[in-house]
């Protein structure tokens, strides 16, 4: 949070002037993809499709189960200020990025970690990304996508982590050029629908609403000592869980995003750094609040359970017994285009460390994680996705620190 105060101080808090971002990346064109980069506007989908996965679902569920409805308010503010930090991570990643003799891009976070805070820590990072990649940008998702399966449509582990590991792998092999068209189709019309369907749940119940905008506010600043306590666990709760659950779902800060827009066709950093921005308000702003309204107004989240569970309830009261179906298949896309991303980001990492004789044996280890992840009981592996997050942002943000205090490299125009 303190590294994206920092940057957006020192950016002018451009977030605030929203049409100018929106002017600038989806109404200033995208430049076209040459079969070897991606376009601005297939790095936008397919950041959102590895961002688009259980965060916005399940684990906003978890945020609210464990930090209450004030939980939004600090994930809105974690996006916030997470744009001005993908801005940033996208802005210097885009100035170090390096070209291939095919004529492709390579780019990353550990190419500025390198040269802020040398090798050793670019490597780091890398080696976190690839078990990051392995874990919660993997098994994670294969595994809400099994459980989801099974609940909408009475589908068997085993049978969802085949499928799973075939569509991923598909994905997987077909390499960046590839997603980006796929994303590029998909991601906008599964947005929408999953968007219609919050909407729907809402206006079903839009007379709750004044009451959670209300109930949301007042859990964010309420302090209640507990047990002979002093310190107010409400507030500390929901900002840990919001701040938490908003890195988890948008990955601001993380340096993950950085290396799909080093593919990008486009030449100027600070362009393709808003849209790196975008990408955070779509996620965060806009998808995960229209989901925490729709667990909210219908008082899903009182009812005990998971996250899950919470989605479920929610949208029950629009879609009745076809909720689990829906949000069952919301979920299942969205898994399998997130896993697919993170295959993206562990392979960079794994080329950068090891070099490209290594891609293919991370490819299959990757797919056949999927069915492990499917199968599997992934208590440790959720508990190791916050740990891996922060591993990656701790080298990540202090190398932003560095460009922006001592290089004075971080700017909004080329």
């Amino acid at each position: 949070m303190g590294t994206g105060i920092y940057l957006s101080a020192r950016l002018g808090f451009f977030q605030l002037n929203l049409p100018k971002i929106i002017k600038n990346t989806l109404l200033g064109g995208s430049k076209s993809a040459d079969g070897k980069t991606l376009s601005p506007l297939q790095t936008l989908t397919s950041t959102l499709a590895v961002t688009l996965g259980t965060g916005n679902i399940v684990a906003l569920g978890t945020a609210i189960a464990f930090g209450g409805a004030g939980a939004v308010f600090w994930m809105v503010v974690s996006a916030f200020f997470g744009m001005a930090t993908a801005y940033a991570e996208t802005y210097t990643g885009m100035k170090l990025r390096r070209t291939k003799p095919d004529g492709s891009k390579f780019g990353g976070a550990f190419f500025y970690i390198d040269k802020a805070l040398g090798g050793g820590w670019a490597k780091f990072f890398a080696l976190c990304c690839i078990l990051a990649s392995l874990g919660m940008g993997n098994m994670t998702q294969m595994n809400a996508l099994a459980v989801s399966l099974e609940r909408g449509f009475g589908v068997p582990l085993w049978t969802s982590g085949l499928m799973g590991m075939t569509l991923v792998g598909l994905l997987v092999f077909g390499g960046a050029v590839m997603f980006g068209q796929v994303t590029e189709k998909v991601i906008p019309a599964l947005s929408v629908v999953y968007i219609i369907g919050c909407l729907a749940v809402i206006l079903v119940n839009i007379s709750e609403v004044p009451g959670v905008f209300l109930r949301i506010i007042q859990e964010a600043f309420s302090v209640k000592a507990v047990g002979g306590g002093f310190l107010g666990t409400l507030l500390i709760r929901g900002m840990s869980w919001g701040f938490r659950r908003g890195i988890f779902s948008n990955e601001a800060g993380l340096g993950t995003a950085v290396i799909i827009n080093c593919m990008s066709s486009e030449e100027s950093a600070s362009k393709q750094g808003m849209w790196a921005s975008l990408a955070v308000f779509i996620d965060t702003v806009i998808i995960c609040v229209l989901t925490a309204m729709a667990i909210l107004v219908t008082g899903a989240d009182k009812l005990g359970g998971d996250g899950a569970t919470f989605a479920s309830a929610a949208f029950g009261s629009a879609f009745g017994a076809y909720a689990d179906m829906f949000l069952s298949a919301c979920i299942a896309l969205f898994a399998i285009a997130t896993a697919s991303g993170w295959s993206l980001f562990g392979s960079v990492c794994v080329e950068y460390l090891f070099g490209k004789r290594f891609l293919k044996p991370f490819m299959i280890l990757f797919t056949l994680c999927c069915f492990i992840g499917a199968t599997a009981r992934l208590e440790i592996i959720w508990g190791l996705a916050d740990i891996f997050n922060g591993l990656m942002a701790a080298p990540n943000l202090i190398a932003l620190l560095i460009f922006g205090l001592k290089y004075n490299s971080i700017k909004m125009r080329d």
